[in-house]
């Protein structure tokens, strides 16, 4: 009953610092930066086309004029705009804070799931503080664009936690639960949705396949396509399968997956490398212990969606590390002590003193590597002066103009200036990628590579160069001063280019 207690309590402490630290990391940046940081200015828009449509879903998306298919999961654009008519909360403030919030309701949900995987709190409470703490992992779901990506990593989460319990007990309210996560899972966000599919089949090879459990499956998976028709259907009736197919073309599935997961199992993570040494002793231990579904479930992303597969095989990693921490560790301190002194001492691991500092300092160091890694989101966002910037065009610019936004940065889906410049100024952006993975199918990757060589020139004639090449016409440049053609400013001042605004670190030309 002492050890029971003592576990019990202690689990209960770890799981309440995973919290507590991991609310500060996510709000942090929010608060830092005053505007959602990075990315959502695709969301923005299809957010005001869901409002002004009177909350029936448009048949496209009016960001950047491009004939976007409406295809996008709606789940997190309704929350949005919900919030905006009822109680009057900004879009923009929207995007800030929900996904934080959304991604801190995870970290518990994560520790559920992992209670019910590993039959054990205290090591769920060390995977969780890993979720929670582990630097940059959280940051992709908190930008703006994290409004989607967040929901739907907390309802797969959700989903397969009744997923085992309906294993487990298979009641009325267990089989309605795990419908209605896994629906709210496909109408947040598309890979989540393909992922928590792969993962309901992986859970059922394991705990499933018996009568009763392949019933139970074949009801959840009625249920989900019930609770969803609302969406797909219309949206299949408008479109077809075209949109889906050709988004499912940007999973690059052209990597090596084998070579992938290797290179995140043996990822450094942090500056000084505990995780990764924790990783390595959980994931032998899992093998020595044979956790074949854990090996299984860390494997399967890079099958299902090589794109994405980090975010998903995260999951796994968390666990293998507390297996590192809880088990591998002890062990082996306890093999090096009883070689020593000829004894050994076998003691539930929350009661080893020497394990328990070593966690709480693990969590100190994970939680101030965050914080300072949480600079890279806060300097990734949008300035005021490139705000400044946008409403000018906006308000002076003609309607029919088409813009080269050039910042210099290499990758098109990481720059805010690429996504909300469309959002903001309401202008047709050459150089923004959102939104075509609905269109380009496999012409998707190709231009995403035109765009990196684009920010690779130095002056105008390398520009005009490439959009001859690409037949991406433009009639203005919307030009990041201090980070492309720095050196280059006689380019722009040869009679072809009107300098028409500047202010501290934006100009605009008119060509």
């Amino acid at each position: 009953m002492k050890n029971s207690y003592q576990g019990t309590e202690w689990h209960h402490i770890v799981l309440g610092l995973a919290l507590f630290l991991g609310i500060i990391l996510r709000v942090f940046p929010g608060i830092m930066t005053g505007f959602p940081p990075n990315d959502g200015g695709m969301f923005y828009v299809m957010i005001r086309d869901l409002r002004l449509n009177h909350y029936l879903l448009p048949l496209v998306t009016t960001y950047n004029f491009a004939e976007i298919p409406f295809a996008y999961p709606p789940l997190g654009f309704y929350l949005a705009a919900i919030l905006k008519d009822v109680i009057g909360l900004p879009v923009l403030e929207s995007l800030r804070w929900l996904p934080a919030i959304i991604n801190i309701l995870s970290i518990f949900a994560f520790y559920l799931l992992a209670v019910k995987i590993l039959q054990d709190r205290p090591r769920a409470a060390i995977a969780a503080a890993v979720y929670a703490l582990t630097p940059g992992s959280y940051t992709w779901f908190i930008m703006g664009g994290g409004l989607t990506r967040s929901l739907g990593t907390l309802f797969l989460l959700l989903s397969l936690y009744f997923l085992l319990r309906t294993f487990d007990e298979r009641t009325w309210k267990n089989l309605l639960f795990t419908s209605l996560f896994c629906a709210l899972v496909v109408l947040s966000h598309p890979e989540a949705a393909l992922h928590t599919a792969a993962s309901c089949i992986l859970f059922w090879l394991f705990f499933g396949r018996t009568k009763q459990g392949t019933l139970s499956a074949l009801y959840i998976g009625l249920g989900t396509i019930i609770f969803t028709f609302p969406w797909w259907l219309p949206l299949l009736a408008g479109h077809g399968t075209a949109p889906v197919i050709s988004a499912l073309h940007t999973g690059m599935y052209q990597l090596n997956s084998f070579t992938a997961l290797l290179n995140d199992i043996f990822a450094r993570d942090t500056f000084i490398p505990f995780l990764l040494i924790l990783r390595l002793l959980g994931l032998g231990w899992a093998i020595w212990k044979r956790q074949y579904l854990l090996i299984a479930w860390m494997a399967l992303p890079y099958l299902v969606e090589p794109r994405s597969a980090p975010a998903f095989t995260f999951f796994s990693f968390n666990i293998f590390i507390a297996f590192g921490a809880a088990d591998a560790l002890p062990e082996l301190v306890n093999r090096l002590n009883a070689k020593r002194t000829g004894g050994s001492f076998h003691l539930s691991f929350p009661e080893i003193r020497w394990l328990n500092r070593f966690v709480l300092l693990l969590f100190i160091y994970l939680f101030v590597e965050s914080a300072l890694t949480s600079f890279q989101l806060i300097n990734n966002t949008l300035e005021p002066s490139a705000v400044e910037a946008m409403t000018w065009v906006n308000e002076n610019v003609p309607a029919d103009a088409r813009f080269l936004v050039l910042t210099g940065k290499a990758d098109p889906m990481v720059d805010p200036m690429q996504e909300w410049f469309p959002a903001l100024a309401e202008r047709r952006s050459q150089t923004t990628l959102q939104g075509y993975e609905w269109t380009l199918a496999e012409g998707f990757i190709v231009r995403w590579k035109q765009l990196s060589k684009l920010q690779d020139c130095g002056n105008t004639s390398c520009v005009e160069n490439w959009s001859k090449e690409t037949g991406l016409e433009f009639t203005h440049l919307f030009v990041a001063r201090n980070t492309f053609m720095n050196n280059q400013p006689a380019s722009l001042s040869n009679g072809e280019y009107k300098l028409v605004y500047e202010n501290s670190e934006i100009s605009v030309y008119e060509k």
